[in-house]
């Protein structure tokens, strides 16, 4: 999930101000709305208190994005912009921006958590086109470009040369199917992905299956066939992406049921997952991502110094804490500690209840 630099975003002192834009590049005269939305949300942070100097450092990167697509995300402070990216998906509105003591990061590690990292492979009897990619890291791609002689294909003429013709088609194919299978290993091995999405010619699918190690055949899933594009293999691969999202949250949420009905290492609610937090229990906090929640809590200088109230704060040593939503300053104890973070969706099945809630590294 690339958790550091997120986690980084917590180390600077604020206000920060985080905005998450949808740029909407397919809409007629974007740029034109998605300016005038910008300059209406920017008086809307300015009368809330947002330091000018903030707001200046985001419009540049407004109008960079104008027609562009997907969502601009940015977190900006005093010091200038910390984080700017895009993602595909569209935010949960139009835009969503927060200013506050603390940046809104749940919408990043949410998309963050989508990114299941994959190889794709798209093959024939002459040679494959591989390609790695990576959670939001550097891809590598990688053409094996086998034997191609005149009979690489299975002749069909009769006689008495045709034997030895269809031996040697075959010998080929197995040949470059090696290169195939010695050149996906070394990718899956280095990129460790979650799965390898594989389509292309049955034969050479099969072959593949047959040199391939157990370890790359255990992560192969065929998606289709003889596909003109690795852009067709990774349209495909999509939706085992969705599928493996869908099912590391069922499992974290059944863990985090099995915990909490065996009455062991599970908090729920806000009171028990921030007390916590506060003691550094918590493996994996759960929490779901809306906008629309105002409920806050305070913070002190160190993560494990959180609260639902500031005299909370001030019993752990903290002589001025501050108070930000309740989302902020739970994420930041969470990666302050070194646990990590799982966003629900608003309704998903098995959350904990108040939207709150953690499987812990102990009990007690």
């Amino acid at each position: 999930m690339h958790r550091t630099d997120v986690a980084r975003l917590f180390d600077t002192t604020g206000p920060f101000v985080s905005v998450y834009l949808d740029t909407a590049g397919d809409v007629e005269q974007a740029a034109g709305r998605v300016a005038l939305r910008w300059k209406n949300l920017r008086g809307e942070l300015l009368g809330a208190g947002a330091p000018e100097k903030t707001v200046a450092a985001i419009d540049p990167l407004v109008e960079g994005a104008q027609a562009a697509g997907g969502t601009l995300v940015v977190v900006a402070a005093a010091d200038g912009v910390l984080y700017e990216g895009s993602f595909p998906d569209p935010p949960a509105r139009d835009a969503v921006v927060r200013q506050g003591p603390l940046p809104y990061v749940l919408p990043l590690l949410a998309w963050r958590q989508r990114l299941v990292p994959y190889v794709a492979v798209l093959t024939d009897r002459t040679g494959a086109d591989i390609a790695a990619r990576m959670a939001g890291g550097p891809e590598r791609a990688e053409h094996v470009e086998g034997r191609t002689p005149p009979h690489i294909h299975k002749p069909n003429a009769g006689g008495w040369s045709q034997p030895r013709y269809q031996r040697r088609s075959e010998l080929l194919w197995e040949s470059n199917a090696g290169e195939v299978a010695e050149a996906l290993t070394g990718i899956v091995d280095q990129t460790r992905p979650r799965f390898v999405a594989a389509a292309g010619d049955v034969r050479a699918l099969q072959l593949l299956r047959d040199h391939a190690p157990k370890r790359v055949v255990e992560l192969l899933e065929v998606v289709g066939g003889e596909y003109p594009s690795m852009a067709a293999v990774d349209e495909r691969a999509a939706k085992l992406v969705a599928a493996t999202v869908e099912r590391d949250t069922a499992a974290v949420l059944a863990r985090f049921a099995g915990e909490r009905g065996q009455g062991g290492r599970a908090a729920e609610g806000a009171a028990a997952t921030v007390e916590a937090l506060a003691r550094g229990q918590v493996e994996t906090l759960l929490v779901t991502d809306d906008p629309d929640d105002r409920r806050t809590a305070w913070f002190g200088g160190a993560p494990n110094q959180l609260g639902l109230d500031a005299e909370a704060v001030r019993a752990m040593g903290e002589g001025a804490p501050a108070q930000a939503g309740l989302g902020e300053v739970a994420v930041r104890a969470a990666l302050g500690t070194g646990a990590s973070v799982r966003v629900l969706d608003r309704g998903q099945p098995g959350a904990p209840g108040e939207g709150l809630g953690a499987i812990l590294r102990f009990a007690g």
